[in-house]
């Protein structure tokens, strides 16, 4: 369980944070997050991220298809990665127009930070106007440790980049996304009803509705996973629209192998491990019911290889 403090109000507890945003919480990411949970220990302080509520490039417009992890997985991916503080900030007009150096006056008179770690890219404050070198400065007048890492970059020698994980995800590439990843991409959310089709086939699916700001990876059916009370269960997902039964809605509906649980109104966390096949009509619930067969078989191939 992840404790949030809200960046307008502050916190006495003292803490090692992580300035960034953490949309994916991707490799690079995680070395951060490791430096940080090993100046806590020297300082015996808490580790802690620093994330938005919504993305500063999806509010400004730098970005129109939505974010890699909303905020509820980012806070989820983050208790998995042990971190349990975070300090979030609301990405309106105002923190937008905030200049660099009130930025960190504020975040300095507000919290408890002992320790600062940050990547070699890392902006802040209005139109990005500061950088990791003014951090330091600050920081240095502060009595504040600071961290400034190099960008960690991937096995073809390129920085591992929010970006390219996000046009994988968006091409249907999941498992190249997922060599970026400490942990498999994730859909999380509340089960609501459908149509029921798949439970008439013998296939029921728990149905989620994608968050509004929550990036749509390609439409296709995808081999998943996801751990319920502690058992993990192979899936198939289908992400997109509904030709077959003509419903051209776009949701998330998963067909959990070998589990005849209630799951409506819970939350579950999806995991994507690779794409199966795109979505085609059918012509009968005969041929699409073949077909799921066949997926199913794969899937549990997958899972038990893996």
């Amino acid at each position: 369980m992840v404790e949030v403090y809200e960046y307008s109000k502050g916190s006495k507890t003292p803490m090692a944070l992580c300035l960034g945003f953490f949309d994916c919480l991707h490799l690079g990411h995680v070395e951060l997050i490791e430096q940080a949970k090993e100046l806590a220990r020297e300082l015996d302080v808490q580790p802690a991220l620093f994330t938005f509520d919504l993305s500063p490039s999806l509010v400004l417009g730098k970005i129109k298809e939505g974010e890699i992890f909303t905020l509820q997985e980012r806070l989820y991916r983050m208790d998995e990665l042990g971190i349990h503080n975070a300090v979030l900030a609301r990405c309106d007009d105002e923190f937008l127009s905030t200049p660099a150096h009130d930025f960190l006056t504020r975040l300095h008179s507000l919290f408890n930070v002992r320790a600062i770690v940050c990547g070699s890219d890392y902006t802040f404050g209005a139109k990005g106007a500061g950088n990791a070198e003014d951090l330091k400065a600050f920081c240095q007048n502060a009595g504040i440790v600071v961290k400034v890492l190099d960008l960690k970059k991937g096995a073809d020698g390129e920085k591992i980049a929010s970006r390219r994980i996000r046009e994988l995800i968006k091409n249907g590439d999941i498992s190249a996304a997922n060599s970026y990843l400490p942990l498999p991409y994730i859909i999380l959310g509340e089960v609501v009803h459908g149509r029921h089709d798949g439970h008439k086939m013998g296939f029921p699916t728990a149905n989620m509705n994608l968050a509004k700001e929550k990036l749509k990876p390609q439409s296709g059916v995808y081999y998943t996973n996801i751990t319920l009370e502690g058992i993990k269960y192979p899936c198939i997902t289908n992400v997109g629209t509904h030709p077959t039964f003509d419903d051209y809605s776009v949701n998330v509906e998963t067909h959990i192998i070998g589990f005849n649980g209630d799951l409506y109104g819970k939350t579950i966390v999806v995991e994507f491990m690779d794409k199966i096949r795109d979505i085609v009509k059918f012509n009968s619930n005969e041929e699409i019911a073949a077909q799921l067969t066949k997926d199913v078989t794969f899937a549990r191939k997958k899972f038990e290889d893996d």
